[in-house]
């Protein structure tokens, strides 16, 4: 195991060796978030992946034939060859296959969702006050998670904020109603004065309509799990808006077909803010997140996970890593993950 002055050596430090210096920081968190309210039983590494593995052989092979991991991509594709193939007056027997593999596609997906994400009863809601407590310290929160949590810890703090206690209020520009189920984004200025969340790889409970980005619509009381809520939206004909896996090509592209992905992206490579990075591995298909982070000089604090397994050449090799991806951009400070949040 790695001593206390071997990681203070290496500039491995505290949290709050640096905290004072990071006070109204913007925050950019990733799957090591997620993972640890859950205490390391929740991760997502591939959700397509996940999804492939319950489909039958020929179902792999339709799917793995669109050549992506984007299921809102691969439902269009489906949907629209429905529609021509009745136009043409396709052999009815092919356009069944066609609705069978959509069906597919739309149940596996809440299958595989249902199995990694954990209901809200299974969490503790005092667990997520005491982690909103802590992001208050924070200012904005850039997440490149898609889960539920960062959503109801927000919901929480809002209802925190508006019962007079004193935190901060949280607005991620989905602010009008779309119908009864959803509200639309909006890049709106009236929200000057609020705290900003913004999803850079979408989310579960975020869709397109048309030309619209919606989210669901949820009160933190409410006894309808947005687990489900995600389920009859997705049943409904929709999929969620996120970025999981696929090259940094793939993930630039998705972006591109969303105003909210292009917005939280724009607003992520503005920010002038000093950053708190946690969890988040920044690999190689995030290096839209890295060239977005390079377009502006900040001080940055950079989260190491420690553990008994890791040697201090695999520490020494991971601080190489990143200091390598952000150049001469930034003053990057190192600290232990688990002195920052008490999940």
């Amino acid at each position: 195991m790695v001593s206390e002055e071997e990681l203070y050596e290496l500039g491995v430090l505290g949290w709050s060796n640096l905290a004072k210096n990071f006070i109204g920081a913007d925050l950019l968190l990733g799957n090591g978030f997620s993972r640890s309210i859950t205490d390391d039983r929740f991760h997502y590494d591939s959700l397509f992946e996940k999804f492939l593995a319950k489909c039958s052989l020929e179902n792999k092979r339709i799917f793995k034939g669109f050549g992506t991991s984007n299921f809102e991509f691969i439902l269009e594709k489906l949907l629209n060859a429905i529609f021509v193939n009745r136009i043409f007056r396709v052999d009815a027997y092919r356009i069944k296959e066609i609705e069978e593999a959509t069906q597919c596609l739309k149940d596996g997906l809440i299958e595989t969702i249902q199995d990694i994400h954990p209901l809200a009863g299974d969490i503790d809601k005092k667990t997520l006050e005491r982690i909103g407590i802590q992001l208050n310290s924070f200012n904005d929160i850039f997440t490149l998670n898609y889960d539920l949590f960062l959503y109801r810890i927000t919901l929480i703090l809002n209802d925190k904020h508006h019962q007079g206690e004193n935190v901060g209020q949280y607005s991620d520009y989905f602010w009008d109603n779309y119908d009864e189920q959803f509200l639309y984004f909006g890049s709106s200025e009236e929200f000057k004065g609020y705290k900003h969340p913004y999803y850079l790889h979408g989310a579960l409970f975020l869709f397109k309509e048309a030309s619209y980005d919606l989210k669901l619509k949820r009160k933190t009381d409410s006894p309808t799990e947005l687990v489900k809520l995600v389920r009859d939206a997705i049943q409904g004909g929709r999929m969620p808006l996120f970025v999981s896996e696929g090259t940094p090509q793939d993930k630039r592209e998705t972006i591109k077909q969303s105003h909210y992905l292009e917005f939280a992206l724009k607003k992520l490579a503005e920010a002038e803010r000093r950053l708190v990075i946690f969890g988040a591995s920044l690999s190689d298909p995030d290096q839209h997140i890295i060239d977005a982070l390079n377009k502006n000089d900040r001080d940055l604090a950079v989260s190491i996970h420690i553990d008994d397994a890791k040697s201090i050449e695999k520490i020494k090799s991971e601080i190489r890593c990143i200091k390598r991806k952000f150049g001469d951009y930034h003053i990057v400070n190192f600290f232990k993950s688990d002195t920052l949040f008490r999940f």
